[in-house]
């Protein structure tokens, strides 16, 4: 039984790794990562979560300084998730979440299922 398992899990892994969704999500990655423009704009990302994070240990939310870092932040964000090569990534993300997320709901789900209460025996 355990090996009828093991096989049948070893099945679904290669299934999923053979996917034409997550080859695409493989390439989208790799060309999205070694792109210099994603690079510089998630450094700078990077950089401006850090410096936003600095500040609020310094001043409050509400401060005009943390207002500032903000708003610097959340344009450093949109430029990179506007980026033509993440918006692939992501959709490509999108739909591979989706296979697991089926996955999940048609294999695990039923063991998530707890009857509490009432007058059912354990």
């Amino acid at each position: 039984m355990e090996n009828d398992v093991n096989v049948l899990a070893y099945n679904l892994h290669e299934a999923i790794e053979n996917d034409g969704r997550v080859k695409r999500l493989k390439i989208a990655e790799k060309i999205m990562e070694n792109d210099e423009t994603v690079m510089r704009l998630s450094y700078a990302f990077d950089v401006a979560q850090t410096h936003y994070n600095n500040v609020l240990k310094v001043h409050s939310e509400t401060s005009k300084e943390a207002g500032i870092a903000q708003k610097n932040l959340y344009e450093c964000k949109k430029t990179l998730d506007e980026h033509p090569l993440v918006i692939n990534y992501m959709q490509a993300y999108i739909e591979v979440r989706n296979i697991y997320n089926q996955v999940q709901e048609q294999i695990f789900a039923p063991f998530n299922l707890h009857k509490c209460g009432g007058d059912e025996e354990v």
